[in-house]
């Protein structure tokens, strides 16, 4: 993969002229991949008959205005606007009353709209489609079922030479897992994540056999690991409220399997590390000359991230550590009902996640994007100015994309300083 890398960006240096044809690239996934919350939700998002490739086509919003559970006003939940003199009052009133929930209204952009800002940042042509419901897995589209009924057909398409797959965040965890000589359960189906990559990317070579089409490219994409499964909360501003809570769920410690873990972030993160690298190892072995299966590590970013001291491990702490960034969300009213805060990422956790797939899959390091490398591109850096992410935030979050692309895992330590302000080919000599 790194030389592919240097072959890439040694391209980049040569020319920045657009491809003749636009990359044409499907993200498929839920709350994770269309973003759960403004700005990223609606960033760069366009109908799915939105003509040319300067927005993504959300395709279950097939024109303006979007209709369906995409198409509901929303009513964004605020202090101001919600009964209750407590904030733990304010969140049982939206649990009563689900018409008061913040609602995600499309088209949506998120992840994929982050990055398609990146592509146009580096020069190149990417056409991004999106096909994103809220808490869909693989297998619900694979089965074209409940709330991914329809989507099935949308994906199995020969339209796309790329294909981002993104299961929801603990399907892929092993079944149980063992904290301080005890196993707990963990709500992970490993079995139901195998079957919907496998038949996902079935019909998708179906689709493509057909057409007399190259074999699509499938990045499957790690989530990240979930703060209020490793962390309880004693700030009163950021209870761990909701339904997929382990205090609402009786205790069961299915919904918070990590805590008491000496690192529950890195721990959780190694198994989803291990649970989509294995899926794409078993995919290829069964399926030799279909298509090339990768995995987009976005979850070990985040690992790096906390272990260089740019994130915050424990999202719920009443005094957050100087200067580090809160990858999850830390509204509680937004989040509620269906999840608490430390569940879903914020802006900083969207942006990263997108870097990581942008150095996946374009093969150019994501240090290109940050301004200082990019001097003579009109536009360089628009993603993180949209977002409101900080030209310095912008950049660690850069070196932390870069140097776990380069390591295929969360890295321990920050690299030597005078490599920071070297291209990447520099600090691996």
């Amino acid at each position: 993969m790194n030389g592919r890398w240097l072959a890439a960006i040694l391209a980049m240096a040569v020319s920045n002229g657009a491809l003749a044809d636009p990359v044409k690239i499907l993200f498929v996934g839920n709350s994770y991949t269309h973003g759960r919350y403004t700005p990223a939700l609606n960033y760069n998002a366009g109908p799915g008959d939105a003509v040319g490739s300067t927005l993504v086509h959300d395709l279950l919003c097939p024109s303006l205005p979007c209709t369906g559970a995409e198409g509901v006003a929303p009513v964004v939940p605020t202090n101001a606007n919600t009964p209750g003199s407590t904030l733990l009052a304010k969140l049982a009133y939206l649990q009563a009353n689900a018409s008061h929930d913040y609602s995600e209204v499309g088209p949506f952009g998120g992840v994929a709209g982050i990055f398609l800002q990146f592509t146009k940042e580096a020069g190149l042509d990417y056409d991004v489609s999106l096909i994103a419901v809220s808490s869909a897995t693989l297998k619900g589209y694979s089965n074209n079922t409940g709330s991914e009924a329809g989507d099935l057909p949308l994906i199995e398409s020969a339209q796309y030479s790329q294909v981002i797959l993104q299961d929801q965040t603990f399907e892929p965890l092993p079944t149980s897992i063992t904290v301080n000589g005890q196993s707990v359960p963990t709500r992970g189906n490993p079995t139901s994540f195998l079957n919907g990559v496998t038949a996902l990317i079935n019909g998708i070579d179906a689709a493509d056999l057909a057409a007399h089409l190259p074999y699509a490219t499938i990045t499957l994409a790690q989530t990240p690991p979930l703060g209020s499964y490793g962390y309880l909360s004693s700030n009163p501003a950021e209870p761990i409220f909701g339904t997929s809570t382990q205090a609402q769920q009786g205790g069961n410690p299915a919904y918070a399997p990590y805590l008491g873990d000496a690192d529950p972030m890195g721990a959780m993160a190694g198994d989803l590390h291990n649970a989509y690298e294995s899926v794409a190892a078993t995919y290829l072995a069964a399926h030799p000359g279909k298509s090339e299966v990768n995995v987009a590590l976005d979850g070990d970013a985040w690992v790096t991230a906390m272990n260089w001291g740019v994130a915050q491990r424990n999202p719920f702490l009443t005094q957050e550590p100087f200067f580090q960034l809160d990858l999850w969300d830390s509204n509680p009213l937004l989040a509620c009902c269906t999840v608490p805060v430390g569940y879903h990422p914020s802006v900083y956790g969207d942006y990263l996640n997108a870097l990581m797939l942008f150095g996946q899959i374009t093969g150019i390091n994501p240090i290109w994007l940050v301004e200082e490398y990019l001097p003579s591109l009109p536009g360089h850096r628009t993603a993180a100015d949209a977002l409101g992410i900080n030209p310095l935030t912008a950049t660690s979050l850069a070196f932390v994309a870069e140097q776990t692309l380069i390591a295929g895992a969360p890295v321990a330590r920050p690299p030597l300083v005078v490599c920071w302000s070297e291209r990447w080919a520099e600090c691996r000599k």
